[in-house]
């Protein structure tokens, strides 16, 4: 199935803002944003580094210190349970051959994954703070939305049902209380990656990956994928193209603020665990926290391996390069043949068609944004919270017929 059309998705981008609770004390924090380890910056950088047993040594001397002049040690506590977790996962490094890193805007970080259209689409909303997931196959979007009764985030899941979206249900069976985004689901339509930040977790948004049970139709329990893809940092966003051989995650560690570190990497079919017994304890550590990518041991094997990603890289590089240098919109009007530019229609009703088509979708993009600040800034301003809903639901049923319009006209004809 070719990719749906851009106002599909943002009849989409209004039905999940629409579920947000408008009621809620508080606004929804950005995301993602560090949450600190703590106050003492000497503790900061060995967990950063990932040197556990000096932060746990040093934790414990703080947690001691602050018991004598009775003190909270919630704060040193919390270190001396991320160096549990850290040392345990450093026990189970996947050896991942890095082939790039490249730092970016955060905001428009997506813009360095370089898919192939057949993956599906991701889309970064308005603020940057969630990422929808389209998937090519099956029709089905992942949408990450605020969660009715908090301000933690949950994955939405929509089908589409006779060219129209069918009422979202929450994906279940995770395993992960907290906020839950970037969703990818591969081509299987079984294996499914996303980012978390829960208390199971090293801390920040991590990385995780699950099956879908066709038995009890829900995932399994979600697995945290460990070093090297988490860190203390946010790590998230993590898309793997098994045609291309390549795969691309995202994490703001050792990046200053406002900035983000794409890597790109050849996944492995199972995890490849490091030895952690037989291995030099710095090279295990450069490998688990990719804090320097020219640093990383590789094999003369391996070295070859990363240079024909390199030339695969440079390849679908070109051929992006070559589709998006005249693309304006895109149109699918069937599953062989896509319209990017009004010039690629046929027939002038449908060129007009488009014309008018292209315009009303504009609209309707706007209309959604100016929907979700008032929602965000206005809740309880009810009335023009309503209105701009109608004018929206008039908008899209105009966009939907004019698709249809346009189909027949073109094909018809």
């Amino acid at each position: 199935m070719k990719k749906l059309l851009t106002c599909m998705m943002a009849c989409l981008t209004m039905t999940a803002y629409a579920q947000t609770d408008s009621t809620a004390s508080s606004v929804p924090p950005t995301y993602p944003y560090l949450t600190p380890i703590s106050n003492v910056e000497e503790l900061n950088a060995d967990i950063m580094s990932l040197q556990f047993g000096k932060a746990d040594a040093s934790a414990k001397k703080l947690i001691t210190a602050a018991k004598r002049k009775k003190q909270s040690t919630t704060e040193y506590d919390k270190v001396v349970s991320i160096c549990r977790k850290g040392e345990s996962g450093l026990r189970g490094v996947d050896r991942v051959i890095i082939v790039d890193s490249v730092v970016v805007d955060k905001k428009e970080f997506l813009k360095a994954y370089q898919i192939a259209e057949d993956l599906g689409s991701l889309k970064l909303s308005e603020k940057g703070d969630i990422v929808q997931y389209q998937t090519q196959l099956n029709g089905i979007v992942l949408c990450p939305i605020h969660a009715t009764d908090s301000t933690d985030l949950q994955i939405v899941r929509y089908y589409l049902e006779n060219d129209q979206f069918a009422e979202g249900e929450t994906i279940e069976g995770l395993g992960i209380e907290g906020d839950i985004n970037y969703p990818f689901l591969m081509p299987d339509g079984q294996t499914f990656y996303f980012a978390a930040r829960c208390e199971e977790g090293y801390g920040n948004y991590d990385l995780y990956v699950t099956r879908y049970d066709s038995d009890s139709k829900q995932f399994y329990q979600a697995e945290n994928m460990g070093f090297p893809y988490n860190s203390y940092a946010n790590d998230y966003m993590l898309v793997i193209d098994e045609a291309a051989n390549l795969g691309w995650f995202a994490s703001d560690r050792y990046q200053p603020h406002g900035k983000v570190c794409i890597y790109t990497f050849i996944p492995n079919e199972s995890r490849q665990t490091i030895d952690y017994e037989t291995t030099d304890l710095d090279e295990l550590l450069s490998m688990a926290s990719l804090q320097s990518i020219i640093a990383l041991p590789l094999s003369d094997e391996q070295k070859e391996v990363q240079a024909q990603a390199k030339k695969r890289i440079s390849t679908i590089n070109s051929q992006l390069s070559a589709t998006n240098l005249q693309k304006d919109f895109e149109f699918v009007l069937n599953d062989t043949r896509t319209c990017y530019t009004l010039n690629d229609f046929k027939t002038p009703e449908a060129k007009q068609l488009c014309n008018e088509w292209v315009q009303k979708t504009k609209n309707l993009t706007t209309l959604n944004h100016q929907l979700q600040e008032m929602r965000e800034t206005a809740p309880t301003n009810q009335q023009p919270i309503l209105n701009l809903e109608a004018r929206i639901k008039e908008l899209q049923t105009e966009t939907h017929n004019l698709e249809k319009q346009i189909r027949n006209t073109e094909l018809v004809k």
